[in-house]
């Protein structure tokens, strides 16, 4: 896992939701393990309020959503994960 650029922390919620995905998906030994753990993070935490994530050929980003316009994200990612 790479950060790449810093969180905008706008909401106590957002600290939260980044802390506890970077420790869900440390524990990812596969691809097929870390979507796993990705969908369940999605299910039981609001990820997709603040953040937008997806998956190239060999890993995920994970970009922030703009507080001023939540459809908008920030050009950079916030992570990457290489698998």
């Amino acid at each position: 896992m790479t950060f790449e650029h810093p969180t905008i922390i706008f909401d106590n919620e957002i600290a939260e939701i980044i802390i506890e995905f970077v420790n869900h998906i440390l524990y990812a030994d596969s691809e097929e393990t870390l979507r796993q753990i990705v969908a369940d993070f999605t299910d039981k935490y609001d990820l997709d309020r603040y953040f937008v994530y997806g998956y190239g050929s060999h890993h995920l980003w994970l970009k922030q959503r703009k507080i001023t316009n939540p459809d908008i994200t920030f050009e950079y990612r916030i992570l990457i994960v290489e698998y």
